[in-house]
């Protein structure tokens, strides 16, 4: 009897520790795919204007570009620029009562922030999950991607094709040179003699 019950216990302890992991793992798994979109966010839009991606997270997360402007002026990369509005978003979703305004949802995720507070503790106390929070960044990771590689071709499609022309100036076709043709074979009487 008393192993049973011992069996039991460890039993629905596994159990527990089984289905808890992944909760928790998934956690830090959203925490860290939302500081690599940050990280590519940053390196993938050095190259193209600021007056562009401030009018891409404007439409993305429907604020005015003062709003954006005013976030990168407090030193911030646009990944967390755009993870900070974002969490907003999903802040105003969540609990529109609270904060019915993205200015206020701003105001509440930088006080938290300022509290060297990670996305996921962010998240957690403000009562909801991260997960939507790194879809729209990565779809805004996307849009700025899409906005950059435009920007990149209209700017070189001309250049290109210069280029090209160009080349294709330059490049004479080459002649093979003219071949003496095949050598005959030569002629061995004593095979055509043997018989098989």
């Amino acid at each position: 009897m008393q192993g049973n019950i011992t069996t039991a216990l460890l039993g629905g302890l596994f159990l527990i520790m089984a289905l808890g992991v992944p909760v928790w793992a998934r956690a830090n798994s959203d925490e860290t795919q939302l500081e690599t979109i940050k990280k590519e966010i940053d390196h993938s839009t050095t190259s193209s204007a600021s007056s562009d991606k401030v009018k891409t997270l404007s439409s993305q997360f429907n604020v005015d570009p003062s709003v954006v402007e005013q976030l990168r002026a407090n030193k911030q990369g646009w990944g967390e620029t755009t993870i900070e509005l974002a969490m907003a978003q999903r802040l105003t979703q969540t609990d529109a009562k609270t904060y019915p305004t993205m200015a206020e949802a701003l105001n509440k995720v930088e006080t938290l922030r300022s509290q060297k507070m990670g996305w996921g503790k962010i998240a957690n106390s403000l009562g909801f999950k991260l997960g939507p929070v790194v879809s729209a960044a990565s779809h805004t990771r996307n849009e700025l991607r899409k906005e950059s590689r435009m920007e990149k071709s209209t700017g070189s499609l001309k250049s290109e094709k210069s280029e090209k022309a160009e080349r294709s100036a330059k490049v004479e076709k080459i002649e093979r040179p003219v071949s003496a043709g095949r050598p005959e074979r030569p002629v061995h009487p004593e095979r055509a003699a043997r018989v098989h």
